[in-house]
């Protein structure tokens, strides 16, 4: 198994996490970059307590949170300020929640723990073949010969349109911006999110004395003038929403805010097919809720290297993934349903109404909710234990 050659498609978080776990099993794993350069602006990340684990799995958590700052809880907040929930799981092993970290950071210390020569820049594939093997082509009029393919190339993926014509990202509706201010005249100390009728809010605080923001907001039209709004735009839309929000936003530059549309992907695809694998947004892209995302994606990289280190073939490994990750990602979905439908709440009616059952709801309710996302079951012990010398 050791000598099959594994190609990933995509240098974001899922690709270099999935090369990382699957190095450190003694894979040969090559990575693909279509960026010649990663000069994207940065800005804060919330992983949550699932990625934390996968990513101590892999032996990076130390430097994680050497680079972080951590914490247990969420305050879910009113457009007043009112706390409505309250995520406050502890759990036995005292792996946090939530830790917050520069994207910037996230990645280096990602490709940093890549073997030397693994990651290629500046390979943008468009196109493959499979035969006895796969043959992938760059842009660059360049290609590489390999036994299989992992696509980690994000929501618009190629390899999954190519793979499946009928699967597509649909536009949720929603608008999303983030940002970051530095040497805020406030102090930030605690994670909360901000609900009410002119859009969601998130506040988290970031090392370097910085704090990270992000703001949701419903657009009907998918290319909505929304994505030119200012700080002086946003402040207008949140006028009334409880401090800090206002502070923030009047002293956060322009050129620290990012602008994205929200995608899902719909129909959910089958993640594999043959010697083909898709992983991350690839695989299941969807509304941001506590963080899913790239914690998803850690959760795949954490999980293909489970499977294959006990499988005989990798083909084997490939179905008991698809078949493990396709329950837990339902498992997920599911238990996020609840808040995902009650966060798209904007008329204000119905957001007292949200807000006054949602404070009814014992914390216990919310912290089951949570433990069952972030904590990764235990059957991942035996692979920790197989990666103490790294």
């Amino acid at each position: 198994m050791n000598d099959a050659r594994i190609s990933i498609v995509g240098g974001g978080i899922s690709g270099l996490s999935t090369a990382i776990a699957l190095q450190r099993l003694g894979i040969q794993v090559e990575v693909y970059e279509k960026e010649k350069k990663i000069l994207e602006p940065d800005t804060g990340i919330i992983l949550t307590g699932n990625a934390i684990r996968a990513f101590y799995i892999m032996g990076l958590g130390p430097k994680l949170h050497a680079s972080g700052l951590d914490a247990d809880g969420c305050l879910l907040k009113s457009d007043s300020g009112k706390t409505i929930a309250e995520f406050d799981y502890h759990a036995p092993s005292h792996i946090p929640n939530y830790l917050f970290i520069h994207r910037s950071e996230l990645r280096r210390i990602l490709t940093d723990a890549l073997l030397p020569g693994s990651f290629h820049l500046d390979k943008h594939m468009i196109d493959f073949t499979r035969d006895e093997t796969m043959t992938l082509f760059f842009e660059d009029g360049s290609f590489v010969e390999s036994n299989y393919l992992i696509s980690c190339d994000g929501a618009a993926s190629q390899v999954r349109k190519k793979l499946f014509p009928g699967s597509s990202l649909e536009y949720s509706g929603f608008s999303c911006w983030r940002g970051i201010l530095e040497d805020p005249p406030m102090k930030v100390q605690a994670y909360t999110e901000t609900w009410g009728p002119r859009g969601r809010f998130g506040i988290a605080p970031l090392t370097d004395n910085q704090v990270f923001w992000y703001a949701l907001k419903r657009s009907h039209t998918e290319n909505s003038d929304m994505r030119d709004w200012s700080p002086i735009d946003l402040l207008f839309n949140f006028f009334y929403y409880h401090e800090p929000i206002q502070e923030i936003l009047e002293n956060t530059s322009p050129d620290h805010i990012i602008y994205d549309n929200l995608y899902e992907l719909k129909p959910l695809t089958p993640l594999q097919t043959g010697n083909i694998l898709l992983l991350g947004d690839s695989a299941h892209a969807s509304m941001p809720n506590i963080g899913q995302g790239a914690s998803q994606a850690a959760e795949d990289a954490v999980y293909l290297a489970k499977w294959i280190s006990t499988e005989e073939t990798i083909d084997e490994a490939f179905f008991r993934y698809e078949t493990h990750r396709q329950e837990r990602m339902k498992i997920v979905k599911e238990e996020m349903k609840l808040y995902g439908l009650a966060a798209r709440i904007d008329f204000p009616g119905l957001c007292s109404l949200r807000n006054k059952l949602l404070q009814m709801t014992p914390t216990s309710y919310h912290n089951a909710k949570l433990r069952n996302v972030v904590e990764i079951e235990g059957d991942m012990d035996a692979l920790q234990m197989d990666w103490s010398e790294f």
